[in-house]
């Protein structure tokens, strides 16, 4: 992504919400920054106020106003509000607080957080308080895009070496300089030395984040348009684009999230090379299915929406249906809606939504983000051909772009082939496409079925493999001979066909990783009974637990064995020979 041209020149004497904090004793160390929110609140990083080697943190601090214009230090005192402490996990998510100060604050501005998309080389600034600089030290840095232990956190790179971020600066609001928005606080400092050089960079947790953790801030002290809006989210009651084994007993009504649909679109998210930069798709009204994994999937790209990493890493996603959260920038549901409220939405997206001259489609023209949108229901917009056009706005900007039809024809998707799609060369490319995936199909269905043969002299019982391949073979073979390639019908077969293989080749890959671990499991209890037999013979106690060796190497050995059973009957004998072991080294 593009820098914007210019940048506003920011007044850091206005700034007046930024607060230091204090360890509330009789030393009065500095510990951290903080941002004043309305009501008395406070927000600050967890790790700033956390009892070292605790999850827990201290009773209170003290928070002081440096913008307040007294001669003086103001102080008070601020506790943890209940709930709203989200000490940093494992994964280094969380590390948020908020506190209640215990009285009023000293000044008159307080900050409210801005969505903001992570934009590259946006300039920032913000304040901390080091050691023996109790009075702030401001710095500058460039955004560099997600980074960090996590998807919740943002990179952010000093613009000079004086900028570097040193201790005490967590918890500084970060401010965006073009437009004077608080858009997320400083978490961490990072030094790194590569190839002879010391590089220094930071971290701040972005409003999005923020207000995921925090429902207090999310409800009262946010602007800005939320990145995903709700008509395209998925419900809590949903399941999710993974929806697991079925379940047994009578068939649901309820719609089930189309999974090859689902990684397609997660693909896409991701920039995969393959995929365009612009791109089409196909969601009718009457397809449940696609649209719930519509919704599920810009869900979880949301890093608002997106569940906490420790939860999803809890259980890793093999299915590559899981996207990147932060990977979507904006989603417009533009149905039933004039160019002109479109424009509102882009521009909020897109923090272009201020005071200017210029009217909201010639700003956009001039000034939008290259940023990763998708937009639903082009097809369905009052001006159709006025919104294909102003959505071309954002590709000549620099921007990816998804649309997602409701209709499989319509003068909206005409304008969109003319116009976004290269109708010269578009077919032949996704036909390409189309093939390489369908060659990495039969290559995986191939490996399945040759695992499958080596699993089934010793385990039991064994998933099928589909074969799929020589189908799909033959439809992308009819593609290549369809009189009708010029022409917009076309485009749906395309799609309608690379999502069928997509969810073939999802089937194919979980019966290959079933396979591969139900192999790899056998060979482990192989491994695991000749060990502890080895250490029994190295003892000279090999009679001590002979039956149940016998009875698990059978059940290894002799044909195929449920594993569950093999499992149970190897840790039966493990048991018995540590006990022997013990008894003999006694």
């Amino acid at each position: 992504m593009g820098a914007p041209k210019s940048e506003t020149n920011f007044r850091t004497d206005q700034e007046t919400w930024r607060v230091r904090l204090r360890m509330a004793d009789a030393r009065g160390q500095v510990v951290g920054a903080g941002v004043l929110l309305g009501d008395g609140l406070v927000l600050t990083c967890a790790h700033v106020i956390r009892i070292p080697g605790t999850d827990d943190h201290h009773p209170a601090v003290t928070v002081e106003f440096p913008g307040s214009g007294s001669a003086d230090a103001c102080s008070l005192r601020a506790t943890v509000v209940p709930k709203h402490w989200v000490p940093r996990a494992d994964d280094h998510t969380g590390d948020l607080a908020l506190l209640q100060l215990d009285g009023p604050p000293p000044v008159d501005s307080h900050a409210i957080l801005h969505r903001l998309p992570t934009i590259w080389n946006r300039r920032v600034h913000f304040a901390g308080y080091p050691s023996r600089l109790t009075g702030g030290k401001w710095a500058e840095a460039l955004i560099k895009g997600p980074g960090g232990p996590g998807d919740e956190w943002v990179q952010i790179d000093p613009v000079t070496e004086a900028d570097t971020i040193l201790v005490r600066f967590s918890g500084a609001g970060v401010v965006d300089n073009r437009t004077g928005r608080v858009i997320g606080i400083v978490v961490s400092k990072l030094d790194s030395q590569r190839g002879g050089a010391h590089h220094r960079h930071g971290y701040m947790i972005p409003t999005g984040t923020i207000v995921k953790h925090l429902d207090l801030v999310r409800e009262r002290y946010v602007s800005g348009r939320p990145p995903v809006p709700a008509t395209l989210t998925a419900s809590p009651a949903e399941p999710e684009a993974d929806p697991g084994p079925a379940s047994a007993g009578p068939a649901s009504s309820r719609p089930a999230a189309d999974r090859g649909f689902a990684r397609w679109l997660t693909r896409w998210l991701a920039g995969e090379d393959d995929l365009a930069d612009v791109e089409i798709t196909f969601v009718r009204d009457e397809d449940q299915d696609a649209a719930l994994a519509l919704r599920t999937t810009l869900t979880l790209a949301d890093r608002e929406r997106s569940p906490r990493t420790s939860i999803t890493t809890s259980r890793p996603d093999h299915t590559g249906t899981f996207p990147r959260a932060g990977s979507l920038d904006l989603a417009l549901d533009v149905g039933g809606k004039t160019p002109a409220q479109i424009a509102e939405e882009i521009a909020e997206g897109m923090a272009l939504d201020g005071p200017g001259l210029l009217p909201l489609p010639a700003r956009i023209a001039a000034d939008a983000l290259p940023l990763t949108t998708v937009a639903r229901g082009v097809d369905d917009a009052l001006q159709p051909l006025e919104t294909v056009g102003l959505l071309h706005t954002l590709v000549r900007r620099g921007g990816r772009l998804l649309l997602v039809f409701r209709q499989l024809d319509s003068p909206a998707l005409h304008r969109t082939y003319e116009l976004l799609l290269d109708p010269a060369t578009r077919p032949q490319r996704w036909l390409e496409r189309i093939g390489r995936r369908v060659e990495a199909l039969a290559r995986t269905e191939e490996h399945a079925r040759e695992l499958r043969r080596r699993a089934a002299t010793c385990v039991s019982p064994l998933p099928s493999v589909p074969r799929y391949a020589p189908d799909l073979e033959l439809k992308a073979a009819r593609l290549e001979a369809d009189p009708q390639q010029d022409t917009t019908g076309f485009l749906v077969k395309l799609s309608y066909v690379e999502r069928t293989v997509e969810t073939a080749l999802l089937e194919a890959e979980t019966a290959h990783r079933t396979l591969t671990a139900q192999l790899a499991r056998h060979q482990d209890l192989r491994g695991l009974l000749d060990g502890h037999q080895a250490r029994l013979a190295a003892h000279g106690i090999t009679e001590a637990a002979a039956s149940l060796h016998q009875e698990a190497q059978r059940l290894l050995t002799g044909g195929p064995c449920e594993l569950r059973v093999a499992e149970a009957a190897v840790e039966r004998f493990v048991q018995e020979a540590r006990k022997a072991l013990e008894t003999g080294q006694q």
